[in-house]
């Protein structure tokens, strides 16, 4: 009961505090329904508030984080989290930990996550606090076996293979410290890649901020080809006067087939639909489950002192931190918005020593090779991180054409690379069907790989085409 003797202590200073209103008329925390909330509520409030949950929507009105609003007129809460327990809850988040970007097999990418980021993501750099969830980045030695040694660590979070949403309204509110070179985020990630790598199948920026310039932030979305032809469309947010990202903000996206909207604090201030994703159908490649990402970078391409290195002076006093004190998803009423079904997966590509490029479209996977490489795995097309359980089955299908009569190996991997799938094909001119069943003795990320390289001496060739059809995964 010593939060609601605070609560009640803190109206003290209030004579009323405004309050939004439901759409019956009411006010929410106005107990006493005298059209206000003030030291009478409070004392109510002793009385009838029980739940961490309610305690925690009435210190945030009373003590400064902006009002409370219920579920959003013609929205529904779906998913939500308000860091009212001690730790972070596994069962919705996950750590993405280290420097380099993984594939999605485990396998090491690039440094840096991409952007010559700084910092050593650990699962050490959060707290969970009377109802906020603290990512704190910090000046400190650390050092990984595989990835080297770091003079910057901090926490990246995602709701990765545990909550996805395709279109609503994403709603965070959060505060950061500021400081040269810190790059705070909220951020979605398609769910799976159902058009390509990275930019093909999208990104969302809720919230982007420069900590060097804490009076603005941005929300953008990445679309188009995979890089380098990636694009890009964004816009700025700034504060008022003497207002910057260092106060608590309600930070939303509103995203519906076709559109999608940026607001902080209720404000609308972006406004997007001009997208597209190479070889497929608008609204690809915004019109697939895309997860939830909350992260403090240091350093790096966004704000680093020269697009690299970050500040330590920045962390004279300490760490700095990026503070959420919620994260709700809301589905639209009535709303018919849901995953595109794709007649055909779309793949990664995979080239090492040779000449060819993957390019997706609705329907449809061609690989163009004209150097078929020294490896039997120089050209692949991929489809990286199935989910699978032990005892599963599960069934690849696809057609399969190529300009020359060639050999292929179609496999089922672990990030182990054990096969539980290895098939070698002979394709010619002519479309043919194929249909294999696999099954798992255990839990596990599972790539599918359709291997196109030096097999049976195809290096001898010369240029060609292979086209692959309605690939599935079922």
């Amino acid at each position: 009961m010593n939060k609601i003797r605070a609560f009640a202590a803190a109206a003290m200073l209030l004579l009323a505090v405004p309050a939004s209103v439901y759409a019956d008329g009411s006010i929410p925390m106005d107990y006493n329904s005298d059209g206000a909330v003030n030291i009478f509520d409070m004392v109510e409030a002793r009385k009838t508030v029980t739940s961490a949950a309610e305690l925690k929507r009435l210190s945030s009105f009373i003590l400064g984080k902006g009002d409370i609003q219920p579920d959003e007129e013609g929205y529904t809460l779906l998913w939500s989290d308000e860091f009212d327990g001690s730790d972070l809850d596994m069962d919705k988040w996950s750590y993405e930990l280290g420097n380099w970007k993984l594939d999605d097999s485990g396998n090491y990418i690039t440094g840096g996550w991409g952007n010559n980021e700084q910092e050593f993501y650990t699962s050490q750099n959060t707290t969970v606090k009377n109802g906020v969830l603290t990512i704190a980045a910090k000046k400190e030695q650390w050092t990984d076996e595989k990835q080297g040694s770091y003079d910057y660590t901090s926490a990246r979070i995602s709701t990765q293979h545990k909550f996805s949403v395709c279109g609503g309204k994403i709603e965070v509110r959060a505060r950061c410290d500021s400081g040269k070179s810190l790059w705070p985020a909220i951020w979605m990630l398609p769910e799976d890649s159902a058009y390509g790598g990275w930019a093909s199948s999208g990104e969302i920026d809720i919230m982007e901020g420069w900590g060097s310039t804490p009076e603005k932030i941005c929300g953008t979305v990445h679309f188009g080809g995979t890089w380098p032809n990636n694009k890009y469309l964004t816009k700025d947010y700034f504060f008022a006067e003497g207002d910057s990202t260092e106060n608590w903000h309600t930070y939303s996206i509103e995203w519906e087939s076709g559109e999608i909207r940026w607001f902080v604090d209720g404000k609308l201030y972006s406004t997007q639909s001009e997208w597209f994703s190479e070889g497929f159908q608008y609204p690809a490649p915004f019109d697939q489950n895309f997860y939830i990402i909350l992260n403090l970078a240091v350093g790096g391409a966004f704000d680093g002192i020269d697009g690299v290195h970050a500040d330590p002076s920045i962390f004279a006093n300490g760490s700095k931190n990026f503070d959420i004190d919620y994260v709700r998803v809301y589905k639209k009423d009535g709303s018919d918005f849901v995953p595109s079904e794709m007649s055909s997966l779309a793949l990664d590509n995979y080239i090492e020593g040779a000449d060819a490029a993957v390019t997706n479209k609705s329907g449809c996977t061609t690989v163009n090779i004209k150097n078929a490489g020294e490896l039997e795995y120089a050209v692949m097309g991929l489809l990286r991180g199935r989910e699978v359980k032990a005892g599963e089955k599960h069934t690849l299908e696809f057609d399969v054409s190529s300009t020359a009569e060639r050999s292929m190996v179609v496999t089922v991997e672990d990030s182990s690379y054990t096969r539980y799938l290895d098939e070698k094909l002979t394709v010619t001119p002519e479309k043919k069907h194929y249909s294999f069943d696999v099954t798992f003795a255990q839990d596990m990320a599972a790539d599918i790989k359709f291997q196109l390289g030096n097999i049976d001496g195809a290096s001898a060739i010369g240029a060609h085409e292979v086209n692959l059809y309605d690939i599935k995964w079922s």
